[in-house]
């Protein structure tokens, strides 16, 4: 199978939202309830021991289930409340936990990098022992160092981010490995970066108007996101199959 990465113009990055949307459109009631029992399917196993680890485990599961239900919608049905648990199917499931597992182990180093960065930046001990007894005059300061703290967070996370974005999508499309998916995903993203940068900004915009109404726009905002995942892998990736031995290609257009 010959894949290549290609490059989507700046404006993608908002139409891959509004195109999102019209996926959304067609069956709502289906997007909404599986959105809602997949978020309770999520707080139970967050719950039970070790369940916050396992929960970036099966979380690429659910999202290569969305995302088969988007290439059902592209490919003129729609999306169902079932395909939410297609990714469980035999077909997918073992490489997309491997991915999980994977995904997984990447986000606990990096939080551990995290805090062992913030534990030097910010004084160590004293720092902690500092935002216990803080006074109202000091509050300034602490807000400066927390932004610094959330700064550093972000762009240690956007690798990442970077290669787990198409991943699942890759899985579920393609015949390539876990690795070859964040590989892929990973350099997808840095070809695309302008057309994400104004994907990144909408979505914190949407995101604030998402929690205006008591956050219930993010059941209309986290399906709109899911589809616009989709829709981005079609416009960066080029899929192929190949008479000879699997082969990944990169182009940039």
């Amino acid at each position: 199978m010959n894949i290549q990465i290609r490059t989507a113009s700046f404006g993608r990055g908002l139409g891959w939202l509004t195109d999102g949307l019209g996926y959304f459109t067609k069956n709502p009631l289906g997007w909404i309830a599986a959105m809602i029992v997949v978020f309770i399917i999520m707080i139970v196993i967050g719950v039970i021991p070790l369940g916050s680890l396992l929960l970036y485990i099966v979380y690429p599961v659910f999202v290569g289930g969305f995302m088969l239900g988007c290439k059902a919608h592209a490919a003129g049905q729609q999306f169902e409340f079932q395909h939410a648990f297609a990714g469980f199917s035999a077909d997918y499931l073992k490489r997309l936990l491997l991915f999980g597992v994977f995904y997984a182990i990447l986000n606990l180093m990096m939080l551990v990098v995290i805090m062992l960065l913030l534990f030097v930046l910010l004084g160590g001990l004293d720092f902690f022992q500092q935002m216990q007894t803080v006074q109202p005059g000091d509050l300034g300061q602490f807000a400066t160092e927390l932004s610094l703290i959330v700064l550093i967070a972000s762009l240690l996370f956007l690798p990442l981010i970077m290669l787990s974005w198409f991943a699942p999508a890759l899985l579920v499309n393609t015949d390539c490995s876990p690795a070859q998916a964040m590989l892929l995903s990973f350099k997808a993203c840095l070809y695309n970066i302008p057309a994400f940068t104004l994907y990144g900004v909408v979505i914190i915009l949407l995101g604030i108007l998402a929690t205006i109404p008591l956050g219930l726009g993010f059941l209309i905002l986290m399906p709109v996101m899911l589809a616009s995942v989709h829709l981005a892998f079609l416009d960066c990736f080029t899929v192929a199959d190949s008479s000879g031995p699997a082969e990944l290609a990169q182009t940039i257009e």
